[in-house]
């Protein structure tokens, strides 16, 4: 992603001005909004994935990282098989037994047989984390919105 870069030529007041709210305004706000953001996406993801164990849904979360200015902002599961789940599986090399052994064992089959299955067919993609985006996406646009409003509001003092 680009970095967003604004530069004020002609009004050293309004620059003077912009610098000064934008320090004083975005570093607090844009974490808050930022966790707002990924909370709204995490609830939504948690309430749409497709449970057996729970284990999965218990496992999204959001994790925040850099500072000030440079955030950035991770919603997702901390289960290897989630990405799984998210995208699918294409047909190939069969997932270790293992790997399949308490799903098949909950559902009554052998895991040799479902790792068979999955190595030639693969697995259909459930989608969680792209639909709780989505779903977010305006609002998440309007909370950011509201921080250059408030940025603006403070240069003009």
């Amino acid at each position: 992603m680009a970095a967003l870069s604004i530069e004020v030529v002609g009004d050293e007041r309004l620059a003077a001005g912009l610098t000064k709210a934008a320090g004083s305004v975005l570093p607090s706000q844009t974490k808050t909004v930022m966790t707002a953001s990924l909370l709204l996406i995490e609830g939504d993801a948690r309430r749409g994935v497709k449970r057996d164990t729970g284990r999965l849904q218990n496992s999204i979360t959001h994790r925040i990282s850099g500072g000030g200015g440079n955030l950035t902002g991770e919603v997702g599961p901390s289960v290897k098989y989630g990405l799984y789940v998210e995208r699918g599986r294409r047909p190939g090399k069969p997932p270790p037994v293992a790997a399949v052994a308490g799903w098949a064992r909950r559902h009554g089959v052998s895991p040799f047989l479902v790792a068979r299955a999955i190595g030639r067919k693969g697995v259909r993609p459930a989608p969680f984390l792209l639909p709780a985006y989505e779903k977010n996406r305006a609002r998440i646009l309007d909370l950011f919105a509201q921080i250059g409003v408030k940025v603006v509001e403070a240069a003009r003092g």
